[in-house]
């Protein structure tokens, strides 16, 4: 039963952000698809912050949350670019119907 919910949390935290961070990243507003990125910085400034050493600072905020931060990042231009294709198409079909 235990591992039960061990996968559940495991598949919540660190497979269902993705789909998160795509969903937040194609609303229409940008802050939403924000969130997650800086979240994930942060975390990996206080994982550097609690090294003692250059190496290992810079490997805590790598591990910490550096690499799922450029992760998120990647899925936020990712849905911003189909937020704007969207916007683009809206105008080209209020441009046709104002032409009609």
């Amino acid at each position: 039963m235990l591992l039960t919910w061990r996968i559940i949390l495991f598949f919540l935290l660190f497979i269902g952000q993705f789909p998160l961070q795509y969903f937040l990243s194609t609303r229409e507003g940008n802050w939403p698809g924000r969130v997650l990125p800086v979240l994930n910085a942060l975390i990996g400034v206080v994982w550097a912050l609690n090294a003692t050493t250059v190496a290992a600072a810079l490997a805590g905020f790598l591990l910490g949350g550096g690499i799922w931060c450029a992760i998120h990042l990647l899925l936020y231009y990712a849905g911003r670019g189909k937020v704007k294709r969207r916007r683009a198409d809206q105008v080209d079909k209020m441009n046709i119907q104002d032409l009609g």
